[in-house]
């Protein structure tokens, strides 16, 4: 008979990836062989999903900042757990955004300061301070603004990197060089690079999506022209994509990136409070045909009726999270057209979520500044 130390090494992650969390961790302490496969980012991935979700809530007179995991099934008809926590480092950094997930592990930055989050294992880790400096005239009169953050496991160096573009603004002028870093976990250290980013770079404060090795954001370009920004992580290049014609010039919108059916698809929609007349959330689908041309074309329509005020994000091949007009939480389902509330209510706008796989990847790196809550 077979014995586990005897197993190969393919069957005894299946094995350890149908076990409860708790039987896993307690499993980690069994030989040093186990503690690296449990803890490895390419294996340890347990299969289901959950949303991280922040969102805010009057409080008297002032607010009150809530991240909570969403367990839910696909189906619609089943229920759906909702867990609030409290992150120690949200007391001093209430308005942190979500900024990607990898492996079951997820990054979180406010201003100056970096997170990375196992909402799983409640195990958090603060990032070393920034590297980055401004040496060029009338240094002391400028001030530094974290532009654009990304996470995410590296296959080819085999490490998590977090990536951050920052600008340097005068204080009386709004020019400023753009500069960027990325941090490699397992070195504990950052590390600047050189950016092509044009100065005064439009962008949102965190990637949209990572898609088949690549992050990809909603930015502006040197002429104000609405485009997709791309960064490789393995080769750390940029590029850009250029969008629908109907949508380079387009301001007061909502415009969300996610990816269905394997593609990369825009999603728009009107600020409710601006554009009486029109509510319609249009979706476009950026995909390749048989001669190898990439094309955009509109994919599908949600109607006004639904009430949605923005795309949150894709929770699955027809699926989307998305906020109503009345400050609600709804999955959507693109085929059905059903509708499921989620029992959650916040401030218009301040919504912010991602999916994580649920797994025991550690958040140390190269020292042992490890938390918990």
């Amino acid at each position: 008979m077979a014995t586990l130390k005897n197993l190969p090494t393919e069957l005894l992650i299946m094995i350890l990836s149908r076990l409860p969390l708790k039987t896993l961790s307690s499993f980690k302490l069994v030989c040093k062989f186990w503690y690296a496969l449990i803890n490895d980012p390419t294996n340890c991935s347990l299969q289901h999903k959950s949303i991280l979700l922040k969102h805010i809530i009057p409080d008297g007179r002032s607010c009150k900042h809530i991240h909570s995991i969403l367990k839910f099934s696909h189906d619609l008809d089943r229920s759906i757990s909702i867990i609030n926590f409290d992150l120690p480092f949200s007391k001093d950094n209430p308005f942190s955004k979500i900024c990607g997930h990898s492996h079951g592990l997820v990054c979180l930055s406010h201003d100056k300061d970096v997170f990375l989050l196992n909402p799983t294992t409640r195990e958090f880790r603060k990032l070393p301070s920034s590297i980055l400096h401004y040496t060029g005239p009338d240094h002391e009169l400028h001030n530094c603004n974290s532009k654009t953050v990304g996470f995410r496991y590296d296959s080819k160096s085999k490490d998590f990197k977090v990536v951050r573009v920052v600008e340097f603004v005068h204080i009386y002028d709004s020019d400023g060089p753009t500069k960027m870093e990325i941090y490699d976990l397992r070195k504990d250290r950052w590390r600047e690079i050189e950016s092509p980013l044009p100065d005064h770079l439009m962008s949102i404060c965190s990637f949209d999506i990572y898609h088949e090795g690549k992050y990809y954001w909603w930015s502006r370009n040197i002429i104000g022209s609405n485009i997709i920004q791309t960064f490789d992580i393995s080769e750390e290049v940029f590029d850009e994509i250029s969008v629908p014609d109907s949508l380079s010039y387009e301001d007061n919108v909502y415009i969300s990136i996610g990816i269905l059916n394997g593609n990369i698809v825009i999603l728009r929609t009107f600020y409710h409070r601006i554009i009486e007349k029109e509510k319609d959330i249009y979706v476009w689908e950026r995909k390749k045909d048989e001669d190898g041309v990439v094309s955009w074309s509109k994919l599908f329509t949600i109607g006004p009726s639904f009430g949605i005020e923005r795309s949150l994000l894709a929770v699955s091949s027809d699926e989307l999270l998305m906020e109503t007009n009345e400050r609600q939480l709804i999955f959507y389902n693109i085929k059905t057209q059903r509708v499921k509330p989620i029992p959650i209510k916040g401030l218009g706008g301040y919504f912010c979520a991602t999916l994580f796989e649920n797994s025991l990847v550690s958040v140390k790196g190269g020292h042992n500044m490890l938390y918990e809550f």
